[in-house]
């Protein structure tokens, strides 16, 4: 999966590659080898894999930062300022869905440009097409892929059995053109110093929101040819979706617009594929498409996953109400020292994990401190347990202890102090 992903980004040319996780620095490793005009760095979180592309991509070199679905979120505060000041090359946004968390969101709540890619050819085409408009509005580019696993899909077996299938349009004759263009820029770095973009103050950022509306309008236009895109037309019955797996229920007697453009939304495909039905179902996990579609007289949203607007049950283990880093890395110390000082009684189990710990805990856990706040934090280890104690240590805490396996946590359950628990692995 990771290789196959690196080596399409270094196979387009991309300069700088900056990646959270260690599989895919290996991968990269392996290719200096075979491709010498680019550069890697592993990085401490995704905040600061983010924030060096952004600077890279500033220099007009293709840049690419490499997290998960789930590590974008962890990047939101630079997400959001990016799409105002923008780029200067290309910037691609690569996130590897590893788990049920989605990327999704991201592109309309923060104005970006969104892509998903759920094959390898998919993500090919995504990665060619992203940097050339990436690169065109000098605008990030998002792009969630999944494990690249070639296989026969929903939509390659309705375009097979139907006449009507087809993608929605060819890629434009100038393409090749516009990219040896490119190519030659990227030759050398180049900054142009501009006040006004990048450190924008008010006055300035005002202007530069009426810029990126009339850049997200552009890249409207041009997402409406995205090959991509494609419409499959067999009843009245539609069914307009972003992911191959929700199309299993549609396969037989239902037309199909799949949409990879999810922001911003390619408006005359969507609204001609809809008018053409008597009635349109929206599978997403989350309302991004359904969002943007303004006439839904005869739009029905179904969220065959929907992780939205539902209730769930409380997780308890061993006795304590468990909190998770639900609100960004080391959250949950924040949240479980928030509850302790409004329910004192209440017996509360934080988890998080040490690259979290490092990434934001490390305040948190003062606060808690400076504050007298007492609960049972857990911190899941990969190999820097060591360093995690020294940094106790120095905040004047030994109440720590270290773990063989989870089930020990229950020892803990009636700790009145402050207590600090290391275990390697995941729960």
């Amino acid at each position: 999966m990771h290789e196959e992903i690196t080596r399409t980004l270094v196979g387009n040319e991309a300069r700088l590659i900056y990646t959270t996780n260690k599989n895919v620095e290996k991968g990269l490793r392996s290719l200096q080898g075979e491709f010498r005009h680019f550069h890697y760095e592993l990085c401490t979180n995704e905040k600061i894999a983010y924030e060096l592309a952004l600077v890279g991509s500033y220099t007009s070199k293709r840049t690419v930062c490499l997290i998960t679905s789930e590590g974008i979120y962890e990047a939101l505060d630079a997400i959001m300022s990016s799409a105002y000041t923008g780029t200067a090359g290309g910037f691609l946004v690569v996130c590897v869905q590893e788990n049920d968390v989605l990327a999704t969101p991201v592109g309309l709540f923060a104005k970006l440009p969104f892509i998903v890619a759920d094959s390898i050819d998919a993500f090919r085409s995504a990665v060619e097409y992203g940097f050339k408009i990436s690169e065109k509005y000098e605008t990030p580019v998002i792009i969630q892929t999944t494990t690249l696993e070639d296989q026969p899909s929903a939509v390659s077996r309705q375009q097979t059995a139907s006449k009507h299938s087809a993608p929605c349009a060819p890629r434009p004759a100038s393409f090749n053109a516009e990219r040896r263009t490119l190519n030659a820029e990227r030759s050398s770095a180049r900054f142009i110093k501009d006040p006004n973009r990048w450190a924008a103050i008010p006055k300035f950022r005002y202007q530069l929101h009426r810029e990126l509306n009339e850049k997200i309008e552009k890249i409207r236009k041009e997402f409406e040819e995205y090959e991509g895109n494609h419409i499959t037309v067999k009843t009245k019955t539609g069914v307009i979706t972003d992911k191959l797996s929700h199309l299993e229920f549609y396969d037989e007697d239902g037309s199909i617009l799949k949409l990879a453009t999810l922001y911003p939304l390619p408006d005359k495909l969507v609204i001609g594929f809809i008018d053409r039905m008597d009635i349109v179902f929206v599978e997403e996990e989350y309302p991004v498409i359904e969002l943007q579609v303004a006439d839904r007289s005869k739009v029905h949203a179904n969220k065959i996953h929907a992780s939205y607007g539902r209730e769930k049950p409380e997780e308890m283990m061993y006795g304590m109400h468990v909190v998770r880093d639900k609100l960004g890395p080391g959250s949950s110390i924040n949240m479980a020292h928030g509850i302790k000082k409004l329910e004192p009684g209440k017996k509360v189990l934080a988890i998080t994990y040490e690259d979290f710990f490092f990434h934001s805990g490390m305040p948190a856990f003062v606060n808690t401190l400076y504050n007298d706040s007492s609960y049972v934090l857990l911190v899941m280890t990969n190999n820097r347990e060591d360093e995690l104690k020294e940094v106790l240590r120095g905040f004047g805490f030994e109440n720590y202890y270290h773990l063989e396996t989870p089930s020990e946590i229950e020892k803990f359950k009636d700790a009145n102090a402050l207590t600090v628990l290391f275990c390697r692995g995941i729960i």
